[in-house]
């Protein structure tokens, strides 16, 4: 598979992008994590509140990059 100058430079934006996602979850569980331990309902609904909205961003991320990753491949496939 042959990738042109802009191909190649899509298929590290993309994998920047799947690297965000993992980041932005992983991050997410360590901030929220000492809210999800504090006693009280009102923290601890926050922290799974705050916790599912940057996994879901972080998810949203990852698909986001897998999906422009196969379509760098298919096209460079295709192309060529």
């Amino acid at each position: 598979m042959e990738l042109s100058p802009e191909e190649y430079g899509a298929y590290w934006r993309a994998s920047l992008f799947v690297s965000a996602g993992v980041l932005v979850a992983y991050l997410g569980y360590r901030v929220t994590a000492p809210l999800l331990a504090h006693s009280q309902a009102g923290a601890t609904l926050f922290g799974v509140f705050l916790l599912g909205a940057l996994v879901v961003s972080g998810g949203y991320l990852v698909v986001l990059g897998i999906a422009r990753t196969v379509r760098t491949a298919v096209d460079a496939e295709m192309r060529g």
